[in-house]
């Protein structure tokens, strides 16, 4: 399935911290287990019966109609989003699993899981909402169930880079490498850890191997030109930044890195536009307010 890279860095706030030089600082990561399932209250027996005995129609009905009249209810959304998962309608479940933990991050599943990928998801939706002790301890779960799986240990790194945990993120995304070489996200995201540690060299060579696993991987063209743009290498940055902007146009930190080198090259013209298509890409917050702040210093053309 699927890995959580970029779902749970949305819109790559990892090229944003780059290019800003700054890492983000949230708490510490704990370790920890998933609640137990028998914890969970004797809410929902008969929908939770009914998926044990495989009915997972009827139970899915009962909790549709539990979710609506209900809505505060984690464990409802919970059920519903195993129920899901169990039809084979997976983004449904994400989004239940969401629902369920935003009201409630230490809610436990209220069926008891050793599937790895339904654990993956439960991970991805606390990690979405940056729950990161929790994602941890679901992650942590999945590999003593499989040791081998390449994903939970990319995702394990996405947790450490962002609590600012950058030596530790290196250990687990060498180790997802080890498993799966080929996975060319997981190749970026190494990447844009060693930016954090100032390891340019090894973020070129990590970026460069992602494109070269994968040459339409937009991020990784974008952690590439920040890296040119570190080193004062304009020419190059411009060039694989540009590059990166034709092949996902939406993506302000591509706009904003791209902005930055034309102004360094003092091509004022090239670098409002590209500051302007950062500003109207990216939604109002601190990415936005940095476009228009870079705006602002290269001044009028």
């Amino acid at each position: 399935m699927r890995k959580v890279i970029l779902a749970v860095l949305t819109s790559l706030v990892v090229l944003a911290l780059a290019a800003c030089n700054s890492a983000p600082a949230p708490a510490p990561v704990a370790t920890g287990a998933v609640t137990p399932a028998a914890t969970v209250s004797q809410a929902f027996a008969t929908e939770r019966a009914a998926l044990q005995a495989g009915d997972t129609a009827t139970a899915i009905a009962s909790l549709e109609k539990a979710v609506g009249t209900t809505p505060g209810s984690a464990e409802a959304h919970l059920l519903l989003g195993q129920a899901y998962f169990r039809a084979q309608r997976k983004d449904d479940a994400t989004q239940q699993f969401l629902a369920g933990f935003s009201l409630d991050p230490k809610a436990a599943l209220p069926l008891e899981s050793k599937d790895v990928d339904e654990l993956m998801l439960v991970g991805n939706a606390h990690a979405s909402l940056n729950q990161l002790d929790e994602a941890l301890a679901v992650y942590q779960t999945v590999l003593q169930i499989q040791p081998d799986k390449a994903a939970a240990h990319t995702n394990i790194g996405v947790v450490y880079y962002q609590a600012g945990r950058f030596d530790d993120a290196v250990t687990e995304l060498k180790k997802a490498l080890e498993i799966d070489p080929k996975d060319a996200e997981t190749q970026y995201m190494l990447g844009a850890t060693y930016v954090q540690q100032n390891k340019l060299d090894d973020a070129e060579k990590a970026f460069n191997q992602s494109i070269q696993l994968k040459p339409d991987l937009a991020a990784a063209y974008t952690g590439l030109g920040n890296v040119y743009l570190a080193r004062k290498n304009t020419d190059k940055a411009v060039s694989t930044l540009q590059k990166a902007a034709s092949l996902k146009p939406d993506q302000a930190e591509t706009w904003l890195a791209l902005g930055q080198a034309y102004a360094l090259q003092g091509n004022k013209i090239e670098a409002s536009k590209a500051l302007n298509q950062c500003v109207q890409t990216s939604q109002p917050g601190p990415l936005q307010d940095q476009c228009n702040k870079v705006l602002q210093q290269v001044g009028t053309p």
